[in-house]
């Protein structure tokens, strides 16, 4: 059974009620019966994505964002749509080079709407706090007909070479997370390279994780990015003060540029605990294990 605040969440978004402070909600339309079907049931016969929108209708939105005139600047001018929006906890959007294969695979975006409650109490928020995000669950952009370059290696995850195409899909994302009315948009990124390519509208929502974010990326950026995050990953990183490791650990980042959390991010209080996490660090990679590791994993 929904908790209250759930169901306060959900009838707020369907009926598209103001939130209680001084700032208006942003103007969306009304909710459809496929929408609101989607929310109470989650049940989706029309493969809409979140109940609302058509393979039309997000093509649309694409072509807005800029991104269909990146897919044909690159060789793409007719990409496959493809919606795969049965699961109300994975709603995916694809294109695809010519067919529908992962080895024709161009863009694929898997989202999820949920209320979202801090994991601990972080500024003014507590474990009961709740929101209504757009969760970036997964992100490819790839280009199936290109080759690495020498001086762009492969990222930790890759397959194939990327687009060039992030500040498209942000567009798009912000488009959708207006239209749903949510709070904002959230991600935990598993890889550095991640949290780098998102921190141009992301930021954590623990200050001290955003300042500690940025140290990394402060004292490792002249070092290659693949080299770097592969180096994280593997557990090489090194706090200069203690000597020891330091671990990645994913968090949540968020966008949002209205309400609680959007004046949260802007406070003095968010940037003072940032601002301190970024000054008290200090990291370099341990090169030498990272060579070990590597060899290690050859034989």
């Amino acid at each position: 059974m929904p908790d209250r605040n759930t169901l306060r969440d959900n009838l707020r978004r369907l009926l598209r009620f103001s939130l209680l402070s001084e700032e208006p909600a942003p103007a969306t339309a009304p909710a459809t019966e496929s929408e609101v079907l989607f929310e109470l049931t989650g049940e989706n016969p029309e493969n809409l994505l979140f109940g609302r929108y058509d393979t039309a209708q997000v093509r649309e939105i694409a072509r807005k964002a800029g991104l269909c005139r990146g897919l044909e600047r690159l060789g793409y001018p007719d990409p496959i749509l493809s919606l795969c929006c049965g699961d109300p906890s994975e709603q995916r959007i694809c294109f695809y080079a010519g067919e529908t294969t992962r080895e024709r695979l161009l863009v694929e975006i898997r989202l999820h709407l949920t209320n979202f409650h801090p994991r601990r109490s972080i500024g003014p928020f507590t474990e009961e706090t709740s929101f209504r995000m757009l969760v970036l669950l997964w992100l490819v952009l790839s280009n199936p007909d290109k080759e690495f370059p020498v001086d762009r290696p492969r990222l930790p995850g890759q397959q194939h070479p990327g687009l060039g195409l992030l500040d498209e899909v942000f567009f798009l994302l912000r488009t959708l997370a207006r239209d749903l009315a949510v709070d904002g948009m959230l991600d935990v990124p598993e890889h550095f390279h991640t949290a780098l390519f998102y921190s141009r509208i992301f930021r954590f929502l623990d200050p001290v994780a955003e300042g500690r974010f940025q140290a990394i990326a402060r004292d490792l950026s002249g070092a290659p990015l693949a080299l770097v995050s592969d180096a994280i990953r593997k557990g090489c990183l090194v706090d200069l003060s203690t000597g020891l490791p330091l671990p990645w650990q994913p968090s949540e980042q968020v966008m949002t540029e209205r309400g609680p959390l959007g004046r949260f991010l802007r406070s003095q209080d968010y940037q003072d605990a940032r601002d301190q996490a970024r000054t008290s660090l200090r990291v370099v990679v341990n090169w030498d294990l990272y060579r070990e590791k590597i060899a290690a994993r050859e034989k």
